[in-house]
């Protein structure tokens, strides 16, 4: 993941630079959420970052039937270009990941004795600790009103297309 803010003022959009299997973990989520709240008190993510979502969505759905090197490759090794709105959309998405983070830890007791599984899931949730992270620290640094460095990436992921 990485992070930037625009520098035209403390209003302006946060750039955020996710891994596309990141972006399905918290889309999901949300995705889970607006539908047990109904659309009246859907997550603002979900409504703001849904055509996104809906894009991935179809691409991976057509990769799972016809090409699954193209599927692992979009999942994996490819990011996606979002936007959030201010704090309370920062907030949400860290309300959201830790979500999902208790999810796979729930996930990978339950998993215990299949190797595979408990590797592929202590990653997802390694990876995504490590997002949150990176989003307190966005989100506790003063202010919009400057630009911000670009976060390493840890995940096995490639250059942003």
């Amino acid at each position: 993941m990485s992070a930037r803010a625009d520098p035209r003022g403390s209003k302006a959009p946060i750039e955020l630079r996710l891994a596309v299997w990141q972006f399905v973990r918290i889309m999901v989520q949300l995705e889970t959420a607006s539908r047990a709240r109904g659309r009246r008190s859907a997550p603002s993510l979900y409504g703001a970052w849904r055509s996104a979502w809906q894009e991935v969505d179809r691409r991976l759905t057509e990769l799972g039937k016809t090409d699954t090197a193209g599927f692992s490759d979009l999942m994996m090794e490819q990011e996606v270009v979002l936007q959030c709105r201010g704090r309370a959309q920062l907030n949400e998405l860290m309300r959201t990941l830790d979500n999902v983070v208790n999810q796979l830890k729930a996930e990978i007791k339950a998993a215990s004795g299949d190797a595979r599984q408990m590797t592929d899931l202590r990653f997802e949730r390694t990876e995504l600790e490590t997002l949150g992270r990176r989003l307190r620290k966005l989100a506790k640094s003063s202010g919009h009103d400057e630009p911000r460095p670009r976060a390493k990436s840890t995940g096995r992921r490639g250059a942003a297309r």
